[in-house]
């Protein structure tokens, strides 16, 4: 599976499909405004989710 095919992505591999710095989608995922889940302490961003959410603005 491509990153380009899998919903959650580590954030360093979402920075590369989005287009996002880290810092912001980090601060985003401690803030809430990003759409992620968390396992082991390493956060996992909903791509699609955060797509969707970013056309809506």
């Amino acid at each position: 599976m491509s990153e380009n095919t899998r919903p959650f992505l580590k954030i360093k591999d979402a920075c590369r499909v989005t287009g996002l710095s880290q810092f912001w989608l980090r601060r985003g995922c401690r803030d809430g405004s990003v759409p992620h889940i968390m396992s082991g302490g390493v956060y996992y961003v909903n791509i699609p989710a955060l797509l969707r959410q970013l056309d809506a603005e």
